[in-house]
């Protein structure tokens, strides 16, 4: 059996991972006040907008298997009052997960990662800053029109931009917010349904992108996996896609 041992402190934990960028970006010093390691991998929590805390595993297979076997102590110390805990593993390890427990109902997702600029555009000058509190009805109606499953809602502090017909409708939005480390982070990426296969999309992507990466040095961001034109467009931007995870709420029983 593979051994899982503690440790404390975000340098350790970045060191287990081999400083990857997913670990850098999405975890600070008080979350990785407790994390575990089995040989290859480690598991971490992990919050971004939710007050609970949610667990990821990260690494080569075995380990990652190892601990998934050790969740019940994990859970423990994420989350002592409660029976269900947000668990995400690599996609290809969710059967291992759901022969060892019960889950409910949870999403796939990727998570992507660049630190190059996308080459500048002219089409980037028609990408301009949206005031997303006064405009937060027409920005809300936008995105449950053509892209219902956004996770990013105006008004909340992040930096808004839209491109917008010549009547100043709008015609494509994204939010640019942060993650817990500091990265920008891009979402609710949004064209209107009519006006797709125009470009719109890598017009706004790319523009926000590339201003994130010339100010902070990164950009990252999250799709739902069964979105494949956004994922060859994010790769096509430059992107990496770094990680691919089933998020399941686990039944931990104590």
């Amino acid at each position: 059996m593979t051994a899982v041992l503690t440790g404390h402190g975000l340098d350790g934990l970045l060191g287990a991972a081999d400083a990857h960028p997913f670990v850098r970006w999405e975890v600070t010093d008080e979350l990785a006040s407790t994390w575990w390691r089995s040989t290859g991998a480690v598991a971490f929590q992990r919050t971004r907008k939710a007050v609970r805390r949610t667990v990821n595993v990260l690494g080569d297979d075995d380990g990652v298997t190892a601990l998934i076997d050790h969740l019940p102590a994990i859970a423990a110390t994420v989350s002592p009052e409660r029976r269900v805990v947000s668990v995400s593993v690599p996609q290809h390890l969710e059967p291992r997960l759901r022969d060892r427990y019960r889950l409910l109902d949870g999403g796939d997702w990727e998570w992507f990662h660049t630190t190059t600029a996308p080459d500048e555009h002219a089409s980037h000058e028609r990408v301009v800053p949206l005031d997303d509190v006064t405009r937060a009805p027409e920005v809300r109606a936008f995105l449950e029109a053509h892209s219902p499953t956004a996770d990013t809602e105006p008004g909340q502090g992040e930096r808004w931009f839209a491109v917008e017909e010549p009547d100043g409708s709008l015609c494509a939005v994204a939010a640019w917010g942060t993650t817990r480390a500091g990265a920008p982070h891009l979402s609710s990426v949004a064209v209107d349904t009519r006006r797709r296969g125009q470009g719109l999309g890598r017009t706004i992507v790319g523009a926000v992108t590339r201003r994130a990466v010339l100010e902070a040095g990164v950009c990252t961001l999250g799709m739902y996996s069964h979105n494949t034109v956004a994922r060859g467009l994010y790769l096509s931007l430059g992107y990496d896609r770094r990680c691919a995870w089933s998020s399941r709420p686990v039944v931990i029983d104590r």
